[in-house]
């Protein structure tokens, strides 16, 4: 541990059933430094945050803060301790004002009218802007303000409980260009002032922008720590990847067919501009970047949730712009959300309806009722086909493990035709055993024909499962890699500071 530490954690291991989250982590943060926490997902770092800010307790291991012992109960045990964590989820209520979220649960009352002192709580949540050298009007209601304002009312309910150490998880995962100048400012001004900043970011051009110190997380494990004017963003690329894809992962060889999809200079939403990409019949196109870089907006536009303002799409050759997801089904594509607990399944529903939601079309009578018979032929085609355990049709969805529903969910993105797949996280949640018979289905998928486009933040499963890569950062592709270039090193490179290592540099190491 670095002498005259503010904050040391010591050997700390934190198990979930099953699950070793942080495996004897060492970590500590100085004094007013900024120190950067990077890894790839699952590495630990949030584990670690929600120890730090009192949302999870260690199994074993030491935090101390300032010399004593550190051992928050609750998150209110944090910020009384002066650590203010800022999650990536922001925790603000939209219909309060600034002021009103900055002092929630701190308001100074008046002795007279037993009513907050407004005016009190304006003043001081303007002047904690001032500290930060910006203005938001403290009257404004949370929910009118722009992402970056809300990011900032974070920071100064954090100065507001006088927090020494503040934590930030991808505080520029969803800003502008713009926005995130004015945050790194805002970071640099709370090291001016004193405080210490533990800052979490897949982005490296801003940890070597702002960062003192540097720590990198795998599996759960430290790996080094070192100051930041000693490395570089291809060292500590290798520092995060470190684990070899094949013995792990398994694509067969597929035959390229026919172009199935087509994109050229599409913009969409706020996220999106001018993307172009091609997905073949026979094989797995990967998407990979780090969150917010516009991963589901590009499926929204292709499945049509989301309309596109510019550019064109093509599918088997003919224009292709659906209105709505019906359109996009109708036309043979399927869609598999990235998070089947709030978005995917219905859990109160039985594993046929969920199964069979995506065509109901085809197994309605002619009185436009539904034909349980249909849907029970629906249900022994996909429990035969994915090897779903159940009970029956009837068996509800949201009793099955997780992997079992995940297939469920596969099968109801194959159902409009599995002419073109568009997979989104589709191991997410999943066992090992699960994880490796979605595979296999992917392999049979492709090697029948079917063009598979598929968004995974499992850098190993990425590579390890598709054929090319894209790489998305802030909206736009910023590499294709394909043979010797498709490496963990080159995603996490593009993704973060938008260039690759090449081949022959990869092979002079």
């Amino acid at each position: 541990m670095t002498e005259h530490a503010l904050l040391e954690v010591d050997d700390l291991t934190v198990e979930f059933p099953g699950v070793r989250a942080l495996d004897s982590v060492r970590f500590d943060v100085l004094p007013g430094e900024v120190h950067a926490l990077v890894g790839e997902n699952g590495a630990g770092k949030s584990t670690l945050l929600k120890v730090l800010g009192g949302v999870h307790r260690p199994s074993s291991g030491e935090v101390r803060l300032a010399g004593e012992r550190y051992r928050p109960r609750r998150p209110a045990d944090a910020l009384a301790a002066g650590i203010a964590v800022i999650y990536q989820e922001f925790n603000l209520y939209p219909d309060l004002t600034v002021a009103e979220n900055v002092f929630s649960g701190r308001e100074p009352y008046s002795a007279a009218s037993r009513g907050i002192r407004y005016a009190e709580i304006n003043r001081r949540t303007s002047e904690l802007f001032a500290v930060l050298g910006v203005t938001v009007d403290p009257t404004a209601p949370v929910g009118s303000l722009t992402v970056s304002e809300q990011q900032l009312v974070e920071i100064c309910k954090a100065l507001s409980v006088d927090g020494r150490i503040i934590v930030m998880d991808e505080p520029t995962a969803a800003l502008s260009a713009d926005e995130v100048a004015q945050l790194l400012d805002v970071v640099k001004r709370l090291r001016e002032e004193g405080r210490s900043v533990i800052y979490v970011s897949h982005r490296l051009d801003e940890v070597f922008a702002l960062a003192d110190r540097v720590t990198v997380l795998r599996d759960g494990r430290h790996i080094r720590t070192c100051d930041i004017a000693g490395t570089d963003p291809d060292g500590l690329v290798r520092l995060m990847v470190g684990r070899d894809v094949e013995s792990v992962f398994h694509r067969d060889q597929v035959g390229e067919g026919a172009t199935v999809l087509e994109l050229a200079g599409v913009n969409a939403g706020r996220r999106l501009r001018d993307v172009s990409l091609t997905v073949r019949a026979g094989e797995v196109v990967g998407i990979g970047g780090i969150a917010g870089a516009g991963q589901p907006e590009l499926s929204q536009v292709i499945f049509g949730a989301l309309p596109i303002d510019s550019g064109t799409m093509t599918l088997d050759g003919r224009p292709f712009r659906p209105r709505h997801p019906g359109d996009a089904m109708a036309r043979g594509i399927g869609f598999l959300h990235e998070d089947r607990k709030a978005a995917g399944n219905l859990p109160d529903l039985s594993i046929r309806h969920n199964l069979t939601i995506s065509i109901l079309d085809r197994i309605r009578t002619g009185l436009k009722l539904l034909a349980p018979a249909k849907e029970n032929d629906v249900y022994a085609d996909y429990h035969r086909r994915l090897t779903v355990k159940a009970t029956g049709p009837d068996q509800l969805i949201g009793t099955l493990s997780g992997g079992n529903q995940q297939k469920v969910l596969l099968g109801r993105a194959l159902a409009p035709g599995g002419r073109l797949l568009l997979l989104n996280e589709p191991t997410r949640g999943v066992d090992i055993g699960a994880k490796a018979e979605i595979h296999r289905l992917i392999n049979a998928l492709t090697a029948d024909g079917a063009a598979v486009l598929m968004v995974s933040s499992d850098l190993p499963e990425l590579l390890g499962v598709s054929d090319r890569v894209y790489v998305l950062a802030g909206g736009e592709i910023v590499a294709h890699l394909a043979g010797v270039d498709r490496t963990e090193e080159n995603v996490v490179a593009c993704a973060t500071t938008g260039r690759r290592i090449f081949s022959e540099e990869l092979s002079a190491r």
